[in-house]
C-alpha cells in the first residue's frame, strides 16, 4: 500500500482536505462540499466540513490520511453535517456512519444535540469536538421552539441570522481555536464510543 508524507500533501489548508482514496491523493474543496445545498444548511456544512479538517491533521502525523476502513459516528444529526461528513470520508455511502441519539434527540437537530465526531482510521479514533461556548445558547433555543412548534415572530429571520454568522466565525479563527480533538482506540462499524456522556448517564 502507498504511503504519501503528511508533510508533502497538507492534509487540510483553507478551504481544502487532502485524502487518500484508491492510492491516489485527492484535493476535496468546500465549495464543492457547499453546491448541493441550499444557504439553510450551510451552517451544518461549513461546521461539518471544519470537523473533518481537524480529524484529517489529526490522523495524519506522518502520513497522509486514507478513506479506506475509516468510520465515523456523529452526535449531530443535522443533514448539512452529516452530508460534509460523507463528502470528505464516504462513510455514508458505504455504510460506516453511526449517528449518536438518545430520549431527547432523534434523527433532529435540537438542544440535546452534540458538536463532536469520531473519525477512526482502524488505528487510532480522531474525537473532535466544537468548544461549547462557540454556539449561543439562544441558537439552541431557537431550533427547540422551531422542533416544538412554538415558534415566535422574527424567529425565522433570526435563526438565518445567527447561522449565517456562526458560518462566517467558523471559518475565521484557526481550527485549534474552535475545536479540541483527542486520540482515543480504534471504533469498529457501528460501534458507539463508551465513554460518551450520553452512554454514561444511562449505566
Amino acid at each position: 500500500m502507498q504511503t504519501f508524507s503528511s508533510s508533502e500533501y497538507t492534509p487540510a489548508q483553507g478551504l481544502l482536505i487532502r485524502i487518500v482514496d484508491d492510492n491516489k491523493v485527492l484535493t476535496l474543496d468546500y465549495q464543492e462540499a457547499t453546491a448541493q445545498h441550499q444557504r439553510s444548511l450551510w451552517w451544518g456544512t461549513a461546521v461539518g466540513y471544519r470537523a473533518m479538517q481537524m480529524a484529517a491533521i489529526a490522523l495524519s502525523p506522518k502520513h497522509l490520511w486514507r478513506r479506506d476502513h475509516l468510520v465515523v459516528v456523529s452526535a449531530h444529526p443535522g443533514p448539512g453535517v452529516l452530508d460534509s461528513l460523507n463528502y470528505v470520508t464516504h462513510c455514508a455511502d458505504k455504510g460506516t456512519l453511526t449517528v449518536m441519539e438518545n430520549d431527547n434527540c432523534v434523527s433532529r437537530c435540537n438542544s440535546q444535540m452534540k458538536f463532536e465526531w469520531w473519525v477512526s482510521d482502524g488505528e487510532k479514533t480522531a474525537h473532535v469536538m466544537l468548544n461549547e461556548d462557540f454556539v449561543p445558547v439562544e441558537f439552541y433555543q431557537l431550533i427547540d421552539r422551531r422542533v416544538y412548534s412554538e415558534t415566535k415572530e422574527d424567529d425565522d429571520k433570526l435563526f438565518e441570522l445567527y447561522k449565517v454568522n456562526l458560518s462566517s466565525r467558523i471559518w475565521v479563527a484557526p481550527l485549534e481555536e474552535n475545536f479540541t480533538v483527542e486520540i482515543l482506540p480504534p471504533l469498529a462499524k457501528g460501534e458507539i464510543p463508551g465513554n460518551h456522556v450520553w452512554n454514561k448517564a444511562l449505566a
